[in-house]
């Protein structure tokens, strides 16, 4: 679930627990029921409340939809789909192997890794990481792009078809001038 579902179901959840306290209430004789009857009898030929009570449905259907997974849930990846059984790997876990990776090259650092799949056997990686002073920039994306493809094919078995490295950073020299 993406976080534009959370948040919905976090506003969702609001509003039904809002509900439930009113229904609460009107047993209890705390609220009185007319006014409650009164609103629900001006109902019939209210567009505004057909259009309320639409968009809930909608609400509801797209999160019922997003929590049993038909909607394309793209945190996870899947590796493999056969007889007997799946194997699925985490997006997060992924990308964060892939910033391991990338970190374990000298002179690279906070690298922040965005993986996408591009069909069922290959990915491609967005890396944005910063860089200590005095590194080569050339050698260290080569080192990298080899390291990353290497491990993942041989860890996980996927091809990294495309990585693209963004240096945010290059870290200056922290030598002092006498």
């Amino acid at each position: 679930m993406g976080i534009t579902d959370r948040v919905i179901l976090t506003l969702y959840t609001i509003v039904m627990a809002a509900i439930a306290v009113v229904l609460i209430l009107i047993t209890f004789g705390i609220l009185p029921v007319d006014y409650f009857i009164s609103e629900i009898a001006a109902l019939p030929g209210n567009w505004e409340f057909a259009a309320g009570g639409a968009v809930i449905l909608l609400i509801s259907v797209r999160l019922l939809l997003a929590g049993i997974g038909v909607l394309g849930d793209d945190s996870t990846l899947t590796l493999a789909d056969v007889d007997t059984g799946k194997t699925v790997v985490s997006k997060r876990a992924l990308e964060q192997y892939i910033a391991d990776i990338a970190q374990e090259v000298y002179g690279i650092y906070g690298v922040k890794v965005a993986v996408t799949m591009e069909d069922k056997n290959t990915i491609d990686a967005r890396i944005k990481a910063s860089l200590e002073p005095g590194v080569n920039v050339f050698e260290i994306t080569e080192e990298v792009k080899d390291n990353v493809k290497e491990t993942i094919k041989k860890v996980v078995g996927l091809e990294v078809k495309n990585i693209e490295l963004n240096f945010k950073k290059i870290k200056a020299n922290d030598k002092e001038k006498v």
